[in-house]
């Protein structure tokens, strides 16, 4: 590359997970971009702004896509916060691309590939573009152009087509983030495996307390990123043969009917909230575990809302012999007249549970549509007349609602 301020286009390259989804004909998202013999001089000459802290990163002056200058890493402390980065102009993109951890994660598109593609598609249609890059018809011209569109030096395309999820390096070992992302790359390509080789690095971080160094706030960023992917089963299931479960999320239970409701969670369209709650309600300690993990508010809410209301329904089935009182307290400890959309949430969580201890559909319908009824009767009831009455009279406002509450709930309960 020239020493000017001119950046060289032929050395600027997608990388990462936006070149395998498109080489999956999938969405790919927002592209990261690695910049191959530039200076930060350079790249601000050119009107980039940098942002980056621990190394060299860039942002597009028009796209404000994120431009990283190519970098070399090497293993300076335990977790993965302990490397240290070098990013001169004689970085090479192979070397850029070896520090990665999975080699289909490991791919480099040139901007005359990407250019190659947007013809494709304005010829094709978008559609067709991506049944062609899916079915691997295209892998051929993308390697084989001169230079190739597609920079692949460790083999991740073969993987990709085999549907194999294989580390770069044996520097894989180093940070034990890879661990995470693996766990949740499995939840969101549920036909793809983990190599054994690989494997094995992942049991070894486990072993030697590399995984004890990671920090609550990549745990979680995996974590939420897993939980709302179609098989996030796979992710805990990976991290329970690795041993790495309790050791990630200590005073979680790992059992039969956590197993079942992720399955579950993957086919329900419950908020990462809800989803989070019912897998880890059980936690004895929920706001304890919650706050180590860095979960927002509202999942640590949730798993109590629903801890909560397993409790209630235990004491007090929903029946013909439950006393009115017992009802009307447990659906009003929900918070239901404030936010509703939040009872219902949690009705919808309700019986997936029911579901994962054997109750029938039908049973699971009805018991929701009375919990709905009973809602509706509760909502009925016009608290600010009351209000407006009690206060004209001199009575107690809130006896009152109670009691006019409780009164509309008896009379569904006889109809």
């Amino acid at each position: 590359m020239s020493r000017s301020n001119k950046l060289d286009p032929t050395a600027i390259y997608a990388v990462g997970g936006a070149v395998r989804d498109r080489l999956l004909g999938l969405p790919a998202g927002d592209y990261d971009w690695v910049v191959v013999g530039a200076t930060p001089e350079q790249m601000v000459a050119n009107g980039y702004l940098p942002v980056g802290g621990d190394f060299p990163v860039f942002l597009h002056p028009s796209t404000h896509e994120e431009y990283a200058l190519a970098r070399t890493e090497r293993k300076s402390g335990r977790g993965y916060q302990g490397f240290t980065f070098y990013t001169g102009s004689d970085v090479s993109l192979e070397q850029d691309l070896l520090r990665r951890d999975l080699t289909v994660n490991a791919m480099a598109l040139s901007q005359a590939g990407q250019r190659y593609l947007a013809q494709l598609s304005d010829e094709l249609g978008e559609a067709q573009l991506n049944t062609l890059l899916q079915s691997g018809a295209l892998d051929q011209r993308l390697s084989a152009a001169s230079p190739p569109f597609l920079s692949d030096p460790f083999g991740g395309l073969q993987d990709l087509r085999q549907k194999v999820f294989r580390h770069v390096s044996e520097a894989f070992i180093e940070d034990p983030v890879r661990i995470l992302r693996l766990a949740r790359f499995l939840a969101r390509f549920e036909d793809f495996r983990v190599a054994p080789e690989t494997l094995s690095y992942c049991q070894t971080m486990v072993d030697n307390g590399e995984v004890d160094h990671l920090v609550a706030e990549r745990v979680w960023q995996e974590l939420s990123r897993a939980l709302m992917q179609p098989a996030p089963y796979r992710t805990f299931r990976f991290l329970a043969e690795i041993a790495a479960l309790e050791r990630v999320l200590p005073g979680f239970v790992w059992d039969r009917e956590a197993a079942e409701l992720l399955h579950l969670v993957a086919n329900n369209e419950l908020s990462l909230a809800f989803s989070y709650g019912l897998i880890f309600y059980r936690v004895a300690d929920i706001r304890a575990f919650s706050q180590r993990l860095r979960a927002p508010h509202a999942c640590q809410e949730a798993a109590q809302l629903i801890a909560q209301w397993v409790q209630a329904m235990q004491q007090y089935p929903l029946n013909a012999t439950t006393p009115p009182e017992q009802l009307l307290r447990a659906i009003l400890a929900t918070d239901p007249l404030r936010k509703p959309e939040r009872f219902e949430e949690l009705l919808q969580s309700s019986a997936l549970l029911l579901s994962v201890k054997g109750v029938s559909a039908e049973q699971i319908e009805a018991e929701l549509g009375q919990w709905r009824v009973i809602l509706a009767a509760v909502q009925a009831v016009d608290a600010g007349a009351i209000a407006k009455a009690c206060a004209a009279e001199g009575r107690p406002i809130k006896e009152a609602i109670y009691s006019a509450r409780l009164r509309a709930l008896e009379q569904v309960r006889c109809a």
